[in-house]
């Protein structure tokens, strides 16, 4: 089999096909001999044939082997089971795109595609659905649990607030269902069995999950047709790419190893055990107990928004990886009874507020309302070592840092607060910020707590209490909040300084005099 090479370098394609390639590109075609001198026979292209791309995504290039249209359309044929895999013009031109301007995308979701699918072909095959549609979480949401949308949809499936509720997800301060892997899962399940049902078509249900069913069902009205590849040139632009990139992905995923796209560093699919909490609960000391990595507990419940979470009346269950869940086993009794422990507070709106810091630890909260996960823990509690008479060695004690971030290419404000364990709005305040647009080449100023373990009995662990304790007015730094404030003084509450300063909220502003009465 003869191999054509070729080297291109894309930047903006509007739209890819083979034949433009050959013409434009010039690829190296072979002509059969033509013993008639007056019939010139039209140049073929001689399949598969090598093509280095480059990805302006990752900066790679990628070596990529063109397949025949005729065999990529008896593939798709093959993959058909219960949904139709069909191949046009339209589909061609994602299958181009996923191969050739975005092989980073497909090489992504190759190394993903086995954490999540194994959860997804259970509940599908529960559901009485059709395995195919694993390949739509892809699309919606590029298998990212934490995945949120301009338009505020969240999680695997993309749910809307509204719907995720309908679905029977809960979402509130503390959790949010639609990043919980399973039943997100199960909840879209439902839902597209529910468009199924209404158009009887699986490429309409698909379209209606983009574009909501009532749209999809004007435009049916509209023009009269019923089939959906009739009704594509009238959908909605937005939608009209979807279902061709759900067929194009689909493809990739079988594929795209024959195309030269292979997943160099695949990632499993992750075993887990549920343990069922009716109690209040706090994953730091859960994490620390249970040595299981806080961070790895928050990846395998993703949903759960902050580092602790209430009593609930029924429960909820938290998933705990199979490998460790033997020690955990183990000192079950003792690790929940520590982890359940909670701080007193005189009043409710304390709790509240207390959580709010904790959480915020862990979630940015964007001026929409919309919550991004993800970020590292940031409260660290107050830690005293004793020598075997009871006297206190070390302890630790946390400092503010100003540091300076230079915005590069690709980042946005949430992006940097989640990298230095800040919030949003406190860049914000800091920079003098109205919006949270930010610029490439832009220097942000960021105040982090930096927390040192140190003697006991050193100028530094000293100065750090006596300081605030000969202080009868604190005024509020970056970063401070009535809780961490009330911490610095023993035997003060939240209640007491609102109570002592006239303050009626939870917030207090960068440079406020706070009175502290001993």
């Amino acid at each position: 089999m003869k191999i054509s090479k070729i080297i291109l370098t894309f930047s903006l394609v509007s739209s890819l096909s083979f034949s433009s390639f050959s013409q434009e590109n010039d690829v190296i075609l072979e002509e059969q001999e033509n013993t008639d001198s007056t019939i010139v026979e039209e140049p073929k292209i001689l399949y598969p044939y090598e093509l280095i791309v480059f990805d302006e995504r990752d900066k790679e290039e990628y070596k990529i082997l063109v397949e025949d249209p005729i065999v990529v359309e008896q593939r798709l044929k093959e993959m058909e089971r219960t949904m139709p895999m069909v191949y046009n013009e339209s589909v061609k031109k994602y299958l181009d795109f996923f191969l050739i301007r975005r092989p980073s995308f497909t090489k992504k979701m190759l190394e993903e595609k086995d954490v999540y699918f194994p959860i997804f072909e259970k509940y599908l095959k529960e559901n009485g659905m059709p395995e195919e549609l694993k390949y739509l979480s892809l699309l919606e949401s590029g298998l990212n649990p934490k995945a949120i949308s301009r338009s505020k949809a969240v999680g695997l499936w993309q749910f809307m607030s509204f719907t995720g509720k309908e679905m029977g997800l809960t979402i509130n301060e503390y959790i949010d269902e639609r990043m919980h892997i399973e039943k997100s899962t199960d909840a879209a399940c439902k839902y597209l069995k529910q468009l199924y049902n209404r158009f009887d078509d699986w490429d309409l249900a698909l379209a209606s999950y983009n574009t909501g069913p009532g749209r999809i069902s004007r435009t049916i009205r509209s023009t009269g047709k019923t089939n959906y590849w009739d009704l594509h040139p009238h959908i909605h632009p937005d939608t009209r790419a979807y279902v061709p990139q759900f067929i194009a992905l689909a493809y990739m995923m079988n594929y795209g190893n024959l195309h030269g796209i292979v997943a160099e560093n695949k990632h499993d699919f992750i075993p887990v055990e549920k343990i069922n909490i009716n109690t209040y609960i706090d994953l730091n000391t859960l994490a620390s107990l249970s040595q299981i990595p806080l961070e790895e507990i928050k990846n395998l419940n993703p949903h759960i928004k902050g580092n602790v979470l209430p009593a609930m009346p029924y429960g909820y269950d938290l998933s705990l990886p199979a490998r460790s869940f033997a020690y955990f086993d183990a000192n079950r009794v003792s690790i929940l009874d520590s982890a359940s422990k909670r701080p007193s507070y005189d009043n409710p709106s304390d709790v509240i507020q207390s959580q709010g810091v904790l959480a915020s630890s862990n979630i940015t909260s964007l001026e929409d309302g919309t919550i991004v996960l993800g970020r590292k823990t940031g409260l660290v509690p107050a830690l005293e070592v004793s020598d075997d008479n009871g006297n206190i060695k070390y302890k630790n004690i946390t400092k503010q840092v100003k540091k300076f971030h230079k915005v590069k290419k690709g980042e946005f404000l949430n992006k940097i607060a989640m990298k230095y364990d800040v919030r949003m709005t406190d860049i914000k305040k800091w920079n003098n910020m109205r919006s949270s647009k930010v610029l490439v080449g832009q220097r942000l100023v960021i105040y982090q707590d930096v927390t040192q373990k140190v003697k006991a009995n050193s100028i530094a662990a000293k100065s750090s209490v006596e300081t605030i304790k000969k202080s009868a007015t604190y005024t509020v730094k970056p970063g401070d909040t009535l809780w961490n404030i009330s911490q610095r003084y023993d035997g003060v509450t939240i209640s007491d300084i609102k109570k002592w300063n006239n303050i009626s909220g939870n917030t207090v502003k960068v440079g406020q005099k706070i009175k502290i009465k001993s």
